[in-house]
């Protein structure tokens, strides 16, 4: 599964290096701050009681929520793969399941007769191209109808600039993949979604020597990378940039507030 050898390639950054990692992105309140308006809002129409963060990681997400709302009642659970990630969630209001977001199932979140809300950020370049849609699928099997996803992804407004971080993402030897918004529109739409919102957020910046770390990449490696991409896509502002050590590069992010139909 594409999903767990990227986990497992990674693990060297997860836990308490993930919380720095990339200019400290996954763990900078601010940054989080479009994600949680959206979730807030849908909390205030859905009224769940259960919300489980799928590839929730550390636990961030879920910690920022608590600090941000009085949730009496609500079951929070982080859903993550990465038994690393998951011990540095040391929340005791935050319930911990060890399970892949393609295999999770809706008993396991304790929903009983309630409200299930479904939340998720950078998670669906995980699967691969080959395995979005089956991810997508899932999710929406585990809700009932009318209940909401809210996922933060990476997806382009331009074709040019996917194929810019897809290349970048090839060369360093994963299957990650990242769409355009309509593509990803396109998939959530034939995967059962009604797609009620879409917002812009904060875009991740990923400089070379973080990518290094990630990727255990050589300096000759992220040499050609950069030579690379540079023939092929060439400077594109806010997406690739060549530096005199590496490059720099940045994913751009949408949140989707989807519906299930």
């Amino acid at each position: 599964m594409i999903e767990k050898q990227s986990i497992y390639s990674e693990e060297g950054i997860h836990g308490a290096r993930w919380r720095t990692l990339h200019d400290g992105y996954f763990s900078n309140p601010e940054v989080s701050f479009p994600l949680l308006d959206a979730i807030e809002k849908v909390i205030g129409i859905s009224h769940p009681t259960v919300i489980a963060d799928l590839g929730g990681g550390t636990g961030f997400m879920l910690g920022e929520l608590l600090r941000r709302l009085n949730l009496p009642g609500v079951r929070l659970t982080n859903v993550e793969i990465s038994p690393k990630q998951l011990s540095t969630c040391n929340d005791k209001r935050i319930f911990l399941i060890q399970a892949s977001a393609s295999q999770f199932k809706r008993r396991q979140l304790q929903v009983a007769n309630g409200e299930l809300l479904l939340i998720a950020r950078s998670l669906l370049h995980y699967f691969g191209q080959s395995g979005i849609g089956h991810l997508l699928r899932h999710i929406r099997y585990q809700l009932i109808e009318g209940e909401f996803f809210i996922h933060q992804s990476a997806c382009f407004q331009r074709s040019e600039d996917a194929a810019c971080l897809n290349l970048i993402y090839n060369l360093m030897g994963t299957d990650k993949w990242y769409g355009t918004i309509n593509e990803t529109e396109e998939l959530l739409k034939k995967e059962g979604w009604e797609i009620c919102f879409e917002s812009p957020a904060p875009k991740l910046h990923l400089s070379s020597q973080d990518l290094a770390e990630r990727y255990r990449l050589s300096p000759n490696q992220v040499k050609l990378i950069r030579i690379e991409v540079e023939r092929h896509c060439g400077p594109l502002p806010d997406v690739f940039i060549k530096t005199d050590a590496g490059f720099n590069a940045w994913l751009h992010y949408c949140i989707f507030v989807c519906k299930a139909i």
